[in-house]
């Protein structure tokens, strides 16, 4: 195997970002790769790994699945079966890590919820800064909530996170209805249109949308509000407040844009 110094590199931050090999396993690999076969004395002059890490590192490389022993040598494993392995390895680990939190969720829900003081006060302005702040607020207002207006700009990007939190809770059965207003250039597919109707949400688009909102009939308020330092989703701000003179103002303001707006 003969790489471009620059690629090469660009391999072994691969590894080590996506796949979790340390350095010293990020070059014993390649090498074993360029070179084929080699006892662990060879491997470590070969790949610079000092003689005292070699072993430990030649172990924690059978373990991920990328190296095989062969007697007193070692080969590696074929690039495309080492990853496919190793992504397996995550998504077994990753499941596994779900399930104990959803029990671990179920277990302190029970234990903390009746211990939980609520200090909300109507028209107290809360900050919500990153998505998991803003979908975790989402998803409690959905669930506690039945007429909702939501207006969607930036968070179309994170429609993925939305969606799902609308389906649960949302639909006829739970007597939810949604209304949702896109921008006109958003790119809404049809299934995703019959997944809203599922959830008796309908959506409609105008070009008249400037920010993210939410309304709940529960005088609940959320506002998405710019960042200006950056562009990442990830990074949202947004703030919520429960005030019912400002809730009803504003959702009679979003009638009007609503009654407008293009049809899905």
């Amino acid at each position: 195997m003969s790489l471009d110094p620059k690629l090469l590199r660009e391999i072994e931050i691969s590894l080590k970002e996506n796949f979790k090999l340390s350095s010293y396993e990020s070059k014993a690999y390649l090498t074993l790769i360029k070179r084929g076969r080699q006892t662990p004395k060879e491997l470590s002059s070969a790949a610079n790994v000092p003689a005292p890490r070699i072993y430990d590192t030649l172990e924690s490389l059978m373990s991920k699945g990328f190296v095989v022993k062969q007697q007193e040598s070692y080969s590696s494993i074929p690039p495309k079966q080492a990853l496919r392995g190793r992504t397996a390895q995550f998504e077994a680990q990753f499941s596994q890590e779900q399930a104990r939190r959803r029990d671990a969720e179920a277990q302190l829900t029970s234990q903390l919820e009746n211990s939980y003081s609520k200090s909300e006060v109507s028209g107290e302005i809360s900050i919500l800064k990153g998505l998991n702040s803003i979908a975790n607020k989402f998803n409690e207002l959905v669930e506690n909530s039945h007429d909702i207006v939501l207006v969607a700009k930036r968070a179309i990007e994170a429609k993925e996170i939305f969606i799902p939190i609308l389906s649960e809770y949302a639909g006829e059965k739970n007597g939810k209805r949604i209304k949702i207003i896109a921008p006109g250039t958003a790119k809404i597919t049809r299934e995703e249109v019959q997944r809203a109707k599922k959830a008796n949400a309908e959506i409609r688009k105008s070009d008249h949308v400037i920010f993210d909102m939410m309304i709940t009939d529960t005088d609940d308020v959320i506002i998405g509000v710019p960042d200006p330092f950056s562009d990442e989703i990830n990074h949202a701000i947004a703030i919520w407040l429960r005030n019912p003179s400002f809730a009803n103002s504003t959702k009679k303001a979003l009638e009007d844009l609503w009654e407008s707006a293009e049809r899905t």
